[in-house]
Formats: structure tokens, sequence, C-alpha cells
């Protein structure tokens, strides 16, 4: 999928045969699996994802899987050629080439998903992916605006289908399909809920009614999406969730009456608003409406026909539809237009395309002996199966399926027979990529109902034994004597051929409903996101205001109530430890030192007097963690409040003097004072709570027993960091180096100031003579804070500060070049090789079998030395370099 792109510009249009192997290589191991599936078996696989959680990537391959995951493999393959040849000229196919696969790719991980969580991961990377594919064409307004709508529908949906399969993982006792218990989540008191969400999600999946309006604009995608959409993917993964979970709400009153309605309805809408279009890509688009919800209503009857009309109704569907959508697009291809009003007589021009679209507008249209008349025959005996509302639903299919017929007509007789048409450009035969894949299928929906015993012994039966709640005798036949089913399959016949002679009288009379007609769909969708953008911007407007006072004034008030509401019940709660350390004439120091820096920032008006004053309270706050046994973090923290107040007040001091802190309202001035000590006590409470619980397994006791064993160092804070945790620290030093470069890319380059050669901050001869040797003691120091850090305080995040604070003082008293003179190399290409250092010592232990950064060592002499020490001098460099590239940028811009 990711070498795509590339493949198409190498390849040009060759890369459509290469790239089809991808799908085909599937397709055929798919096949290899036929008979094991055939056989009543299954296949499961299974990684950890997220072990925590219980969740798992499980996939299951059974009857139902893999009916579908053949449609999408094979089906796939043949379009992957087609739009070789489609899209041949455009710049962008190789891209197109990568969303293609990549949406399949997700309806693979859909269908054969056994997980709740990993099905709806790619449930929404499906909406995703099809979303950049009915976008495509982005220059076009009118795909940007389909693309969304897509999206916002099938998103939302999701978003309710989510809660649905969390309640439904609760509910059933199990996160695998596979396992969930039906009577549990049966008798579960949220089976309403379970069911309600679940059929959201699925509706707006499958373009159910009233969710039905971004199916047919989807259609201006390009044909190769439409075919591949329409025939195997994305609008049947509603239709695949609602069959997975049949066993387990099949057999509840409710689930089969809900979707024998909504898919009846679907069905009938589609149609009627079929038969009312003129281009050939929207009529095909709205008889796809009419089979999501004909499969919808088949999977609601929940009895033997019907589970197997299902079945083969979603097989011939898949085949005689990808194949109408590809030949309507090689006739677009061909002749420059798609309105049925100006084609016809095709057939002299085009007769292979010709030949498969007959084929498959027969099966269409439900004539024998192809496969869509065994399902049409299914449909109608499941529907009398399923008692007194299947007899009603019955009249609506016979008017639904000769409307169908109408329509097959109408693409086949009105497209290709007849006077020839009045083309744009002299219509041609199209090339072999874009005439196979409809001949093809074509064929399949043919040779599959003649040979009917085939798909019923491989594919069918497995399928619904996996859809179905218990044993089902399914027995594929074209002739089953004189039933209704017949009856009413000829009166369909026959009502359909009707409707296609007087088709245009029928048409002027659907006309006449314009009161319907006016309330469509798409101006409802229009008028409710319009009202949703002004209701977002009312609100947008209240709340940006421009007054930061104003913005951290209320995220202050909702963070405290937040915070008093979680810790306010943990404290009241029994069995909380109140116990109280002893008191440190250092921490205690601490404590006043840092209240009396804040107290005296809240009262400054100066910026620099201001940031002096923060430090202050900062080395307070370091003193309290060093009289708390905390020496490592109380060095930390002195570091990181020495450089915070160099870089603030290199910043500050070049802005504005600020005359007036705060407001001068007394009213105001109370208040900000009374919000101020209620975040002060919200805070203070949430960590009472927070610390006063018990760590569950005893943490800090297993860290403190495992350092020196395991982690071969005294200093159990760094052995965490660079051993145990390895992986968290190189991701926040990863973030440590990206953000100082970003800074520092803000700030820009001033390549004037390194042309005069800067201007040192003091110009005092004893201050630069005394900056050299006190900087070299510095960097002195933190090589040996990197060198001890694995047994005593230290460690190369502090070493790289310490160090950072030597390179401060020379580049502000002997100016940045003496500090880049002196450093050498870039601080940007020191931090990325420090990043280098630190992700390549989790190499070490993965070439000695072991897990990523797992600690490698080795004991020359009796000292222990390994991969830890090597990772702790990445953090090294990585910090150092990034803090000295944000001080240059820093510095380049006081000096420009």
């Amino acid at each position: 999928m990711m070498l795509a792109p590339v493949l198409s510009r190498v390849l040009d249009t060759r890369a459509g045969f290469l790239l089809a192997l991808a799908p085909l290589a599937a397709f055929v191991w798919f096949v290899l699996q036929v008979p094991a599936i055939a056989a009543g078996g299954q296949m499961l696989e299974s990684l950890p994802w997220v072990p925590g959680l219980d969740i798992a990537l499980s996939f299951r391959l059974d009857g139902l899987s893999l009916l579908f995951a053949l449609l999408i493999s094979g089906i796939g393959t043949l379009i992957v050629l087609y739009a070789g040849a489609y899209l041949s000229d455009h710049h962008h196919l190789g891209r197109f080439y990568a969303y293609l696969l990549g949406f399949m790719a997700s309806m693979l991980g859909l269908v054969l998903a056994d997980d709740l969580v990993a099905m709806f991961v790619f449930w929404e990377l499906t909406s995703v992916s099809s979303y950049l594919l009915i976008a495509f064409q982005h220059e076009r307004a009118e795909a940007r605006r389909s693309a969304l709508q897509a999206l916002l529908i099938t998103g939302g949906g999701g978003l309710a289908l989510l809660a649905g399969l969390v309640l439904l993982g609760l509910a059933g006792e199990a996160w695998q399909f596979s396992a969930l218990s039906a009577e549990a989540v049966a008798d579960h008191p949220a089976w309403t809920a379970i069911v309600a969400l679940i059929l959201l999600g699925c509706f707006t999946k499958s373009a159910q009614m009233p969710f039905h309006l971004w199916l047919p604009n989807a259609m201006v995608a390009p044909t190769p999406v439409s075919a591949y959409l329409h025939s195997a993917t994305m609008v049947k993964a509603g239709v695949y969730l609602l069959a997975r979970l049949n066993p387990v709400f099949g057999g509840e009153d409710g689930w089969g009456d809900v979707l024998v309605v909504v898919g009846a309805a679907t069905a009938l809408l589609g149609a009627v608003l079929a038969i009312r279009q003129t281009d050939l890509k929207r009529l095909l688009a709205y008889t796809t409406v009419t089979v999501l919800g004909q499969l919808t209503m088949l999977i609601g009857t929940n009895t033997s026909y019907g589970l197997q009309a299902f079945a083969v109704y979603l097989l011939a569907h898949s085949l005689y539809k990808g194949a109408l959508f590809m030949a309507a697009g090689a006739v677009d291809h061909a002749t420059g237009t798609r309105q049925i009003t100006r084609l016809g007589g095709l057939i002299r021009y085009m007769p292979l395309t010709g030949a498969a679209v007959a084929l498959a507008a027969f099966s269409n249209a439900g004539l024998p002996p192809f496969f869509g008349f065994i399902a049409k025959e299914f449909k109608y005996s499941g529907l009398i199966e399923f008692g007194p509302l299947g007899w009603v639903t019955i009249l609506v299919m016979i008017a639904t399926n000769a409307l169908l017929l109408t329509a097959a007509g109408v693409v086949f007789i009105r497209v290709f027979l007849g006077r020839r048409g009045r083309y744009p450009r002299e219509p041609h035969e199209v090339g072999l990529p874009m005439w196979l894949g409809p001949m093809v299928l074509a064929l399949g929906g043919f040779f599959l109902g003649v040979f009917n015993k085939l798909p019923e012994a491989w594919v069918v039966n497995a399928a619904v034994q996996a859809v179905s709640r218990g044993p089902v005798d399914v027995d594929l036949h074209l002739w089953g004597g004189i039933t209704p089913a017949l009856a009413a399959s000829a009166l369909t016949t026959a009502l359909g051929v009707l409707g296609y002679v007087y088709r245009y009288g029928l048409r002027r009379w659907l006309n006449r409903l314009r009161v319907l007609w006016r309330i469509s769909g798409d101006l409802i969708w229009d008028r409710m996101l319009k009202r949703l953008f002004v209701f977002a911007g009312a609100m947008a407007s209240s709340f940006q205001h421009g007054s930061l006072r104003r913005h951290i004034l209320l995220l202050v008030l909702v963070a405290s109530g937040v915070l008093l509401a979680a810790a306010v019940p943990a404290l009241g709660r029994s069995g909380v430890a109140w116990d109280a350390s002893s008191l440190s004439p250092v921490a205690v120091a601490g404590c006043l030192l840092a209240v009396l820096g804040a107290g005296g920032a809240a009262v400054m008006r100066g910026r620099l007097a201001l940031v002096a004053a923060l430090g202050l309270s900062g080395l307070g706050v370091a003193l309290f963690f060093l009289g708390a046994n905390a020496p490592d973090v109380a060095i930390t923290q002195v570091m990181v409040e020495t450089l915070t107040v160099v870089f603030l007040g290199l910043v500050l001091r070049r802005l504005p003097p600020m005359r007036v802190v705060g407001s001068r309202a007394p009213v105001i001035r109370r208040l900000h004072a009374l919000v101020a000590a209620l975040f002060g006590v919200a805070v203070s409470l949430a960590l009472i709570a927070a610390v006063s619980q018990p760590l569950p397994g005893d943490i800090a006791s297993w860290l403190l027993a495992a350092s020196l064993p395991q982690g071969h160092g005294a200093n159990v804070v760094n052995v965490v960091l660079v051993d145990f945790r390895a992986l968290d620290t190189l991701g926040e030093i990863l973030v440590v180096a990206l953000a100082c470069a970003a800074a520092g890319a803000l700030l820009g380059e001033r390549r004037r100031a390194l042309a005069r050669g800067g201007r040192p901050e003091f110009d005092s001869p004893l201050l630069r003579e005394g900056v050299k040797p006190l900087a070299g003691l510095l960097v002195l120091v933190a090589l040996v804070l990197l060198w001890r850090g694995h047994n005593l305080p230290g460690g190369g995040f502090i070493g790289a500060l310490v160090a950072a604070c030597a390179v401060v003082l020379i580049a502000v008293l002997l100016g940045s070049p003496a500090a880049r003179r002196l450093l050498r190399v870039g601080a940007l290409r020191v931090s990325a090789f420090g990043l280098v250092l630190a992700a390549g010592a989790g190499g070490i232990g993965l070439a000695a079998g072991a897990d990523y950064l797992t600690g490698a060592w080795m004991f020359p002499g009796g000292l222990p030395l390994g991969t830890p020490l090597l990772f702790d001098v990445g953090v090294f460099f990585t910090v150092f370099g990034a803090v000295v590239h944000l001080l240059f940028r820093l510095l380049e811009s006081e000096e420009g």
C-alpha cells in the first residue's frame, strides 16, 4: 500500500498489474481455506494488543467472514486492474492505488476481526479510507461535500456503535464475537439500548432509511470506487455486522421486526428513487440502496429460506453490481456521458461490455437461470415463513423487485439496444482491463445459478450456518415446484416488464408526487449542517472572547470542581491512610520559600521581577524535594529553574513594559484571590487523596528490591528511567527534542548577528576570564553526574542540564558565537545523535533475543557496564543539544 505511489511513478500504467497481485494472493489463500471452512471448521488467530484491557487482535475465519473475504479480495483484484486503465492519465493514480488498497485492507480486517474493539477500529478505518476515495477528485466542490457527508453520517453512527459494542461486551461477558453469551445479553437490563445503538451504527453504514442519502451522493467518486464500494465493501459492512450479531439477537422479539420493517421501507424507497434517475451511476446507486434494504430485511426474517436468501443474494448482488458499475464506467469512458437519455445502440460499438451488462442485468432482474433468480425465489419463501408481517412485506417486495427489473431493462435495453444515441464522442470498445472485470463477474452470476450446488457446498452453507442460531438445511435449486413464491416471482416479472414498457408514464406519475421530492434528504442535511455551524459559531464566540484572564479563570474553576468532586468522596471513604511523615527542617524551609516566591509573584509588577519570584518559588520546591530524600529530583528542579529563569528573562525583557498586573477593580481582585485559594485547596486535597491510596501490588517495594539485582544500580530512580521504564524515557526525550527544535524554528535565524560576531551580555574582563574555568568545572560536574547516576544521585538528564548551564554562562558572558565555536557541532545534530544513540541501545537487547530496550550487561573486572549506560548517554546528548539549540536561537534573536 505504501509503495503504490512509488511503483506507479516507476512502472506507470503497468503498476496496476503488479499491485493487483496483492489482493489476488489474498484471494487465492482464502480459496485454499474453502474446503476446511465448508467442512464446518474455523480458523482462529490472536495477537495481544492491549493486554491490560483484555483487547487483542483476534481474527476468525468462518463461513460468513470467508464469503466476505472472497468477495473483497476477488473483486478487489479486478477493481485494481480496472482502475489502472480507467485513471491511466490521472496524475495522482499512485495515491489512488494507496487509498484503494488501504480501504481493501480495512474491510478485510473488519470482516475477519473477532474482537469487538479491533473490529470497531477497522470499521472506522473504512470510514476514513472511503472519505479519501470519495474526495479523490478534491478540486471539485461536489466531491468534497459528498465525502464530508459520508464521513459525518457513518462516523456519527460509528460513535453510537462504539457505545453499543462496549455495552455488548459488558453484557455478553466477553469481548469476542465467538464468545458472546446470547442468554446473558438477552437478560441484561440494557438490552434495548445495546440493540438501538448497534442498529444505528449499522443503518448509517449500510445506508438504511433515513441515512440512505450519502450513498447516491458518493457517486461523485471515480467509477472504480463506486464499483468496489457498492459491490463488496463499505456498504456491506453494516449488513455484515447485523449478520454476525444475528446469533446473539436473532431470537429476541423486536430485532427481527425492526430489521424487516426498516429494510423493506429502504428497499421500496431506493427502487422508487432509482426509476427517477437519468444518470446511469445514480440509478445503480439507488438500486444498491434497495438491495441493502432487502439484505437487512432477510436477516430480520431469521428463517431457513430467509437466511439462505441472504447468503445467495449477498453473493449474487456483489457479482452483478460490480459488473454493472464497471460497465457504466466503461460506457462513460467510451462515450463521454452517463446520461441515459443520450445513450443507445451501444452493443454494436461495445459488444463485450454489452454482453457483460446483459448477463449482469438478467441476474439483477432475477431471471432464470441466473443466481439472482434463486435469491428472489428464496426471498419470497423466507418472507412466507416469517408469518403475517412477512405476507404484508411480500406485497412491498413484489413492487420493489418489479421496479428493479424495470431498472435492469433501462440499463441494458435502453443503453445498448435500439437506435444510436447522441454521444459526445464516437464510442469504442474499452481495453482488456476494463471489460475483463465486468465479464468475469457477470459470467460468475450465470454459472453460479446453473451449477448452484457448487456455491451451496463450498460457501453458502457455511455462511448460513454462521449466521443462524441453529442448524439450517441448505438446499439451493432453480426449480422448487409450483409454489406461492413462484407465483410472486411471476407477478414480479410481469409487473417489471410492464414497468419498462410504460417507464415514461411511470416516471411522469412519480414526478407528480413533487411534495415528497421537495422534502429531500439532501436539503434537510444541508440545512441541518448550516444550523450546526451557526450554533457552533455562537458557542465559540461566547467562549473565544479574547480575554486570557477570563479563560484562565474559567479553566481553573472547572479544574477545581473536578478535583474536589474526585477528592472529597475518596477522602471520606473508610480505610484511607492518614499517616503523616515526620517534619524535616529543610522541607519546611523549602515550603516557606516556595510560598514566599509565589506570593511575591502575585504582587510583582515587572515581568523580570515576576520571573525571579517564580524562580525563588522553584528553589523552595527543590529544597522540599531535598528534605524529602529525593536528591535526584531536587537537582533536576534546581537546573530546570535556573534555565527557565534565563530563557524567560531573554524573552520577556524584549517585550514592552507591563504597567498593570491583574484588574484594578476590588471586586475582581477578590474574586481572583478566592478562585486561587479554591484551586490551591482542591489541588492539596487531590494530592492527599492520591498519596493516601495504597499502591497496587506494592510497586515501590518491588522496584527497591529489583533495582540492584536486575538493574545493577543502587539509584532506583535512575534504574527506573533508563532500564525498567526506558521506553517511556525515550518518548520523553523525543518530545523535548522536538519541542526545542520547533520553538527554535519559530524564533527564526538571524544571520546578521553571526556576521557581526555577536555581542556579549556583560562587558566585564573579570567575568569573561572567570567564566571559562567555571564552565569547565560545570562540564566536569555534568560528566560525573552522568557516570555515577546509576548508583548515586545524577543521571543523563541532570548531567545534560548542568552542561547546558555551562554553555549558558559562556553564551551570556562571551556571546553566542563563542559558545558555538566551543561546541563545534550543531546543537540539533547533537540532539539527533543522542536520540539515535538512545534508540539504538534498545537494539542491542533485541539482538540478544530479549525485548526492545531490555538491558544487556557485561562485567569487565567486576564493573557492571550495560546498555542502560549507553541509553543514559543518549539522554544526555539529546537534552543537552535541544536546550542549547533553543538558547542559541534566543540569543540570536536578541542580538539581531
